[in-house]
C-alpha cells in the first residue's frame, strides 16, 4: 500500500501546489494589471462611461487586495476628467492611496483637483477638497490653503465641515502656516455656524489644533448647549467634550447648565450619557455637597446602562462606576446586587465588578457580597478565581 510518509504523499507537497497555485494567481493578476493599463487608455472605454466606471472598479478591487496597481498611477490621474462622481470617488481614493509612493506624479492631479474644488456640485466640491487635503504631501501646502479658505465659506454645509476637517489636515503638514494665515480664526467662526455637523467638525479641529488648552467662552457655551438638540449623537459628545472644559463665573450658571443637560441623562446612548456625566462632575468640583448629590443622581442612568446594552458597552459603564464607586463608596453600596456577576458574563466583566464589589462593601451588606463572591472561587477561569480569593481576604481585613 501507499505509506502516509512517502513520496509524492503528505501534507508537504500539498503546501507546495498550495504556494504553486498562489503564484499563478498573482501572475494572473499582473498579467491582468497590463490589460487594466491597455483598457484605461482604450479611446472605445474612455467613450463609455459604464465601461470605465467597471474598469476603475477592477483597478480598485486589485488595491484593496494588496496588488501594486501603483503602474496605473497616469491613466487613473487621466480618469479624473470624468463627470461621473463614483468615477470621481474611486480614482480620488486610489490617488490618496499611492500618493505617497508617487509624490510627483501626484502633483499632475492637483490642477484637476482645483477645478473640481470649484464645481457646480457640492458634493463634487466636498469630495475633492477631502481628498486634496488627504494627499499629505509637504509640496502640495502652497496649493492647499485656497480651497481650504473658500470651503470654510462655501453654501454647502457638507463643503464647510470638509473644509474645518481639512484645515487639521492641512495644520499637521504646516502648522505654522495655519497659525499665521488666520485660518483658526476661520475655523473659531464655523463654531457659530447654521449647521451643526460644521460646528461638531470645527470643535474638533480646534480642539487638536490648539490641544485642548484655549478658553472656553460662556457666549459659545449657552450657544451650543441651546441647540444641544439639534445635534446628532455622535456631535453631542463632542460638544459635551468641550462643556466639560468650561468654568462658570457664579454657581447660578452651573445649576442653569446641570438643568438644561438633565434630560440628556436618559439618552439611550451610552455615550451621550457618560459625556453628561463628565459634565456634572466637572462642573460640581468646588461644590462638595453638590457633588455627593451628584452622584446620587447618576447612579440611576449608570445603572440602566450596564445591562441595557451590549457586553462592550456594559463593560465601558462598569469602569466608569469603579471609579466613581472609589471616590463616593456609599452611593453604589445599596446597588451592590447589580454587581453580582452572572455565569455566562466574560471574564473582564467578572474582574471589574468585583473591583467594584470591593469598593462599595459595607458593614451592612459585607455578609452578603463576601457569600456571593465566594461563589467565585470556583469559577472555571483562574484570574477569576484568584481574584475572587484576593476580594474575600480585603474584605475580611476590612471588616
Amino acid at each position: 500500500g501507499i505509506q502516509q510518509g512517502g513520496r509524492g504523499g503528505g501534507a508537504p507537497p500539498a503546501r507546495a501546489s498550495s504556494a504553486a497555485m498562489s503564484n499563478l494567481s498573482i501572475e494572473h493578476k499582473k498579467g491582468e494589471v497590463n490589460e487594466l493599463k491597455a483598457s484605461l487608455r482604450n479611446p472605445a472605454v474612455e467613450r463609455d462611461p459604464e465601461k470605465r466606471r467597471e474598469v476603475v472598479k477592477r483597478v480598485i478591487a486589485y488595491m484593496t487586495l494588496g496588488i501594486d496597481v501603483s503602474r496605473l498611477f497616469t491613466e487613473m490621474i487621466m480618469a479624473t476628467s470624468s463627470k461621473d462622481l463614483v468615477v470621481k470617488k474611486m480614482v480620488y481614493l486610489y490617488i490618496c492611496n499611492y500618493a505617497s509612493t508617487n509624490p510627483e506624479l501626484s502633483l499632475l492631479a492637483i490642477n484637476t483637483l482645483q477645478k473640481d474644488c470649484r464645481d457646480e456640485d457640492p458634493i463634487t466640491r466636498g469630495l475633492a477638497l477631502r481628498s486634496f487635503c488627504s494627499l499629505r504631501l509637504p509640496n502640495i501646502v502652497e496649493y492647499l490653503q485656497k480651497p481650504v479658505e473658500d470651503g470654510l465659506v462655501d453654501p454647502s454645509a457638507y463643503v464647510r465641515k470638509t473644509a474645518a476637517m481639512g484645515c487639521l489636515k492641512l495644520h499637521n503638514l504646516a502648522p505654522q502656516l495655519v497659525l499665521e494665515s488666520g485660518l483658526v480664526g476661520r475655523v473659531r467662526q464655523a463654531l457659530y455656524d447654521r449647521d451643526t455637523a460644521v460646528i461638531a467638525s470645527a470643535i474638533c479641529a480646534l480642539e487638536e489644533i490648539e490641544g485642548g488648552t484655549s478658553k472656553v467662552e460662556k457666549q459659545l457655551v449657552h450657544h451650543l448647549l441651546n441647540r444641544i438638540r439639534e445635534f446628532n449623537e455622535w456631535a453631542q459628545v463632542v460638544v459635551l467634550g468641550l462643556v466639560a472644559r468650561y468654568s462658570p463665573a457664579v454657581p447660578a450658571e452651573t445649576f442653569d447648565i446641570m438643568n438644561l443637560l438633565e434630560e440628556r441623562l436618559k439618552h439611550s446612548n451610552a455615550a451621550v450619557v457618560l459625556a453628561t456625566t463628565k459634565v456634572f462632575l466637572n462642573l460640581t468640583q468646588d461644590f462638595p455637597t453638590v457633588h455627593q448629590q451628584v452622584y446620587a443622581r447618576l447612579r440611576t442612568p449608570l445603572a440602566t446602562l450596564v445591562h441595557g446594552g451590549s457586553v462592550e458597552q456594559g463593560y465601558a459603564t462598569l469602569k466608569h462606576i469603579a471609579l466613581l464607586a472609589q471616590r463616593a463608596p456609599a452611593v453604589f453600596a445599596e446597588e451592590h446586587k447589580l454587581f453580582f456577576a452572572r455565569f455566562n458574563e466574560p471574564s473582564y466583566v467578572k474582574l471589574v465588578k468585583l473591583e467594584i464589589l470591593t469598593a462599595v462593601a459595607t458593614a451592612r451588606n459585607v455578609g452578603e457580597i463576601v457569600g456571593e463572591v465566594a461563589e467565585y472561587v470556583t469559577d472555571v477561569d483562574v484570574a477569576v478565581s484568584r481574584a475572587a480569593v484576593g476580594v474575600i481576604g480585603v474584605l475580611g481585613a476590612r471588616v
